[in-house]
């Protein structure tokens, strides 16, 4: 194994390992935060949202002001903005993560704990992302994209680069706003455990930007950097086992397997392993949720992790679009739900 591979593969599974110990300990949850927050008014899993955006984009905005990461080179920041995928994908993943139960990160940590619920919802999903990927949905999605995608004139859709601000102050201006957003909603209710395992968690954001950014690249290679994401890695695992076509593992591979493997160890020494089946009236429900997640992520170019958080901390225009759409999304589903009789 080059010295390369090493760093992507051992550095995605170390990454996964501790994301999915941080996510089975705390719930960390898309679905949880917004449907408690909706439901509830209660704050407490949106302050760690808001930790892990502070400190990701901080990190991250950083790196790329001390030039030790090629942020501009990483796929988030390319300059066509495809604003239709973008939306409707993001709408689309977070309706259907309400109906799955629980986000991309959040499907396989409970698959993990032995949620056989998950493993139908995760199945929807990885199927759902393979298909729109690399199969029947394919051209389908690349024509629509090539219709209604854009190009930014700037040629780098960061919005530093689009303000004309040097990183360091764009990144260090988000990365505070989202610190006082965090100390005043909600004030009162914060719980420190939940706003420190997010604050974990943006930390392993900057930590996988600087793995594939900067450890794992020489003179000699093309690699782009890339950091947390799910939906895709999910999608190749799939066309693998389907297909038996071998892709390179990177990063993303090995960082969902050591998210399911963390899940699986911590639930273990906590008691909480063990095997769920799931009330046969939740199925269809979850089957549909799974692949709306799969079909609205691939559309996105990511989910509420990848173009969430990784790509969020870019401060590239389309991720934000995106991560805006799934967060809409899933309150429309939240309050969907809600009304069902």
């Amino acid at each position: 194994m080059t010295a390369e591979n090493l760093w992507l593969q051992g550095g995605g599974l170390v990454t996964g390992l501790i994301f999915g110990n941080i996510v089975q300990r705390q719930r960390f949850c898309m679905v949880a935060a917004i449907g408690n927050l909706v439901l509830m008014r209660d704050w407490r899993h949106v302050h760690a949202f808001l930790a892990a955006f502070a400190v990701a984009i901080g990190g991250t905005q950083w790196l790329e002001a001390s030039t030790l990461v090629p942020m501009a080179e990483s796929a988030y920041r390319q300059a066509r903005f495809d604003w239709l995928g973008l939306t409707v994908g993001g709408l689309v993943f977070g309706f259907g993560t309400t109906l799955a139960g629980g986000c991309a990160a959040r499907l396989l940590v409970r698959s993990a704990e032995g949620s056989v619920g998950a493993w139908v919802a995760l199945l929807a999903f990885s199927l759902m992302a393979a298909v729109t990927q690399f199969g029947a949905l394919a051209s389908a999605r690349e024509q629509l994209a090539n219709l209604s995608a854009i190009s930014l004139g700037a040629g780098d859709s960061s919005l530093s680069v689009l303000l004309h601000l040097p990183p360091g102050v764009g990144g260090s201006v988000a990365a505070v706003l989202f610190i006082i957003w965090l100390a005043i909603v909600g004030r009162g209710t914060h719980d420190w455990r939940l706003i420190i395992a997010g604050g974990a968690i943006g930390a392993l954001v900057v930590l996988a930007w600087w793995v594939t950014g900067n450890l794992a690249r020489d003179e000699f290679t093309t690699l782009s950097p890339t950091a947390l994401t799910i939906s895709g890695p999910l999608a190749r695992i799939t066309l693998v086992l389907v297909t038996g076509n071998s892709f390179g593992a990177g990063f993303g591979i090995p960082f969902v397997l050591g998210i399911v493997v963390g899940a699986a160890f911590t639930a273990f020494i906590t008691g909480t392993l063990h095997w769920q089946l799931p009330d046969p009236r939740y199925i269809p429900p979850s089957l549909a949720g799974g692949a709306m997640m799969g079909l609205g992520a691939i559309l996105a170019g990511g989910c509420n992790i990848g173009q969430g958080l990784s790509g969020v901390s870019t401060l590239a225009v389309g991720s934000i679009t995106a991560t805006l759409a799934i967060f809409s999304g899933a309150v429309l589903g939240v309050k969907w739900l809600e009304r069902r009789p």
